[in-house]
């Protein structure tokens, strides 16, 4: 009960995200009412969960200062994700910000066929590449899930390294070994270095199609992660052109590619003698978005 004659503190949870979400709805926004749930909960200190199930509680005047902070960033553009400072994964939890790319369900489902061509190998992975890593989301998952022993994880933005150096600080920092890269990717590989499997999510987005993202992406995340050169196969290329001198006999690549960039990355693919059985696989919502292929035990190559 409030002394005679004071007011409130303020409004309660459940009234404060009742009126984020009807401010985010004018403005035009999808999932308004998930976002003004995570927006309070970001500002608090909380989990969406604990907004909605405590949601009786008033918000002091400093709590409603700095959920008006969050909602006004979001409002402006920013990506909700950015906002929080954490993004989840699969099983992980990673700081997320304007130094990686934001890691997509796409992505998330990458790591699904990974496994289910690691847990129908007769031999462990010692060793796996990811080429890109971003904020480490690949690589680390390769590590949480048990799919690889050690990781090799190349980034060309130090930025991005730092990003991906501090998430693994909080998983595997002893198996999780960052390095830097060129633009052609391979001189960060040390002779004779070999893998059982590789694996990326490289820029595939057109230049052309850059530019017209929405500003929530293209203002926000930065463009050599999504920029992937004139028809969006630059990085794509590079990979594949050097991937078969690193695998070793029975090891794999994995690609996230674009939705219509299936045929052409087969044919990259299948035309590459040092790899065989190279496919294209669906994501959930059936289009094409991941690129396999496999280095023979041995002998010659088939497509």
């Amino acid at each position: 009960m409030t002394e005679l004659g004071r007011r409130p503190a303020g409004p309660t949870r459940r009234e404060l995200v009742e009126g984020i979400e009807r401010e985010l709805t004018l403005a035009g926004l999808e999932s308004a009412a998930v976002e003004a749930r995570r927006l309070v909960a970001a500002a608090l200190g909380l989990e969406p969960a604990d907004v909605v199930g405590e949601g009786a509680i008033r918000v002091e005047p400093s709590e409603a200062v700095r959920v008006a902070r969050a909602v006004g960033r979001r409002l402006q553009g920013e990506p909700l994700q950015h906002i929080e400072g954490t993004v989840d994964f699969r099983s992980l939890r990673l700081v997320s910000d304007g130094r990686a790319l934001i890691p997509r369900p796409e992505t998330e489902q990458l790591v699904d066929v990974v496994a289910r061509w690691v847990k129908g190998r007769d031999r462990s992975v010692e060793r796996a590449l990811d080429i890109g890593t971003g904020s480490g989301v690949l690589g680390l998952s390769l590590l949480e899930e048990c799919l690889a022993a050690h990781v090799v994880a190349l980034d060309v933005s130090a930025e991005a390294r730092e990003l991906a150096a501090h998430n693994a600080a909080h998983q595997a920092a002893e198996a999780f070994e960052i390095r830097p890269c060129p633009p052609e990717i391979w001189p960060a590989i040390k002779p004779d270095e070999t893998f059982q499997l590789v694996v990326s999510n490289p820029p595939y987005v057109t230049s052309a199609e850059w530019a017209g993202l929405e500003p929530v992406v293209r203002d926000y995340e930065p463009r050599i992660a999504l920029d992937g050169g004139e028809d969006g196969l630059d990085v794509i290329r590079a990979i594949v052109n050097g991937v078969g001198s690193v695998l070793s006999p029975g090891g794999a690549v994995f690609l996230e590619i674009g939705a219509n960039q299936g045929p052409e990355v087969l044919r990259l693919l299948r035309a590459e003698p040092r790899l065989v059985n190279a496919r294209i696989e669906r994501d959930l919502a059936g289009r094409d978005r991941f690129a396999v292929a496999e280095k023979p035990l041995s002998g010659g190559a088939s497509g």
